[in-house]
């Protein structure tokens, strides 16, 4: 099953929209604090200026392989947007995923939606979003992370080499490891986490 957008225009699975871009010039550090990720930030500048995206936009009957073939086709400047809902098994590998300074790629929840992914760890033993080597100018927003199982793992997991990454009003909450984890702390550059509810996370003793 394709992805499902908004568009009138017949055989097409995307729509053009102008999104401001996300803060371009940013220094943070980030230090490990009994085993949860917090950072400083420095804003140094925000800039207003747009692009053109192409949104796609999913919703909670399309498969973790089909949203994460989505996912790997995103270019500079697009946008992936999750329909209201309860997303069962979706766990989110980006892999490498590139935006530019000019052109983040966004991947959020509807506008006034939630959208929860949930994995059950026993099963899929990885992140809820799980966010590649290289990965770079990358915006994650708006959405609820969830675990059932008994292994361990992160909710967001970052990877050697990740630059400008944006984590924005996430809620995380019941899970079996870190809420936001880090591999290779100090290979990381400017990480933006902010406005996110992390909640009822860490090992569970049985």
């Amino acid at each position: 099953q394709n992805p499902h957008t908004h568009t009138h225009t017949h055989n097409t699975h995307y729509t053009q929209h102008t999104l401001p871009t996300y803060p371009l010039s940013l220094t943070c550090t980030i230090q490990p604090v009994m085993r949860v990720l917090i950072a400083t930030l420095v804003l140094l500048a925000i800039f207003a200026a747009s692009a053109s995206a192409t949104e796609y936009v999913v919703t909670p009957v399309q498969t973790s392989a089909q949203i994460n073939a989505v996912v790997a086709a995103l270019k500079p400047g697009d946008i992936l947007t999750f329909s209201a809902g309860v997303y069962a098994n979706v766990a989110l590998k980006l892999n490498g995923l590139k935006g530019t300074k000019n052109a983040w790629i966004v991947i959020r929840g509807a506008a006034g939606a939630l959208p929860v992914l949930t994995i059950n760890t026993n099963a899929v033993f990885q992140a809820n979003i799980d966010i590649g080597s290289g990965t770079s100018f990358v915006a994650i927003a708006n959405l609820q992370l969830s675990q059932t199982g008994t292994r361990v793992y992160a909710g967001v997991k970052l990877h050697t080499g990740n630059n400008n990454i944006l984590l924005e009003g996430l809620t995380i909450v019941n899970i079996n490891g870190n809420g936001i984890d880090a591999l290779n702390i100090n290979s990381l550059t400017n990480i933006v986490i902010r406005d996110n509810i992390i909640a009822s996370v860490g090992l569970k003793l049985l």
